[in-house]
């Protein structure tokens, strides 16, 4: 059987070329499967959830996030715990050329050509770099959500997706700002996806980040401006937010194509609560040519989007117990019959509208209504 260690002997890392560059000097390299920030100096801390010599780090010589293996090799790795994780990463920094004790290690299922590099100031000067990948399609969760992951039982499934994170700020940071910068990473990460209604695997919910997302700190200890606090309200921590976001957003962009376009899909908003199946709520007299082009069509409706996402949010009022069931299901129909049927004479259709028994049910037999309501406006101005 093919192990790790025979992967790493065989695998030719090439020669390091930039990548970018980010404040207190810090250069940004690619070489191999590894996006690699090297520190200037030994003046340097990190504070990171890295899995290999994670925690507080003190004169590192590199931050580095790396592309996992793949295939059934990557699991068996990750089965073995981490004292093959890191067994694996000491090795593998050896094999570019760093100190294993000295290098701060992330992992992810991304390709490091697709990571973001976004610098910016804090309006008094402050400098602030990031360098993200992120992918979230396959292991999205919810805080709170069912325990997908049985440490007792030692389980590991396929799925993959992870939000690596690192920042540096050229400033030199106490260790209780620290925790408050990622902290303010860690919700920022959330708030992009919320507002990109990333769905968690796991739940109807909308995600709040993946089950392995890490995240890295660095602080320039040399620097003459010190900050022993960040407080929520501050300029540092608004600037800190925002040019997380912009980050993660490109990120996940370049990796997975997640961007307010795409997500901004009734389809694709549907899929949170698993209706993928609205075709199978009527028997509908048209050709699969039909149903597929007035299914495109119904994608590109930003009034059906924004029609989804209400229903959407009653639901999830529902769910959460802030309202019961059946008055969420007539505030759904009034929308549904005000803004996106037209007029309902049908006697069966009126039947199964008002019998619908939960706020999904009526939002999947509507978007039912208005493909076929689609696939006649389309006839029509075809002169069928």
């Amino acid at each position: 059987m093919l192990t790790w260690e025979q992967v790493i002997e065989a695998e030719d890392t090439g020669v390091r070329r930039s990548y970018g560059s980010m404040c207190s000097g810090i250069s940004v390299l690619r070489q191999g499967r590894a996006l690699m920030l090297l520190m200037p100096n030994e003046r340097f801390r990190v504070l990171s959830s890295g899995f290999t010599n994670g925690g507080f780090v003190d004169s590192p010589q590199a931050v580095i996030n790396v592309t996992s293996m793949g295939g059934k090799l990557e699991y068996l790795c990750m089965k073995g715990g981490l004292d093959t994780y890191d067994s694996m990463n000491r090795a593998y920094a050896e094999k570019l050329g760093l100190d294993p004790d000295r290098t701060v290690f992330q992992g992810t299922a991304a390709n490091m050509d697709n990571a973001a590099i976004v610098n910016g100031n804090a309006p008094d000067g402050t400098k602030i770099s990031y360098a993200v990948t992120a992918g979230i399609r396959h292991n999205g969760g919810r805080a709170g959500d069912p325990a997908h992951h049985d440490e007792a039982e030692a389980k590991y499934g396929p799925e993959s997706g992870t939000i690596i994170t690192l920042m540096s700020i050229d400033a030199h940071l106490s260790d209780n700002a620290l925790f408050q910068a990622m902290l303010m990473i860690t919700e920022a990460k959330s708030c992009v996806i919320q507002e990109l209604q990333a769905k968690s695997l796991y739940s109807f919910g909308i995600a709040t980040g993946s089950g392995t997302d890490q995240v890295t700190v660095i602080t320039n200890t040399a620097s003459d401006e010190v900050i022993d606090d960040i407080p929520r309200d501050s300029e540092l921590a608004k600037t800190i937010a925002l040019l997380m976001k912009e980050a993660l957003r490109e990120a996940f962009d370049r990796q997975s194509g997640m961007n307010p376009v795409v997500q901004w899909d009734p389809l694709m908003l549907m899929g949170r609560y698993n209706m993928n199946r609205i075709r199978d709520e009527i028997r509908f007299p048209a050709t699969m040519e039909e149903l597929l082009s007035a299914l495109e069509e119904i994608r590109q409706d930003t009034y059906m989007t924004a029609m989804v996402t209400a229903i959407l949010n009653i639901a999830d009022d529902v769910r959460n117990g802030l309202i019961q069931e059946k008055e969420g299901v007539e505030a759904a129909l009034r929308i549904c019959e005000g803004a996106v049927l037209a007029k309902v004479e049908d006697p069966i259709e009126r039947l199964r509208l008002d019998d619908a028994e939960s706020v999904i049910e009526l939002l999947s037999y509507v978007s039912a209504l208005k493909l076929m309501e689609t696939v006649r406006s389309r006839r029509a101005y075809h002169g069928q």
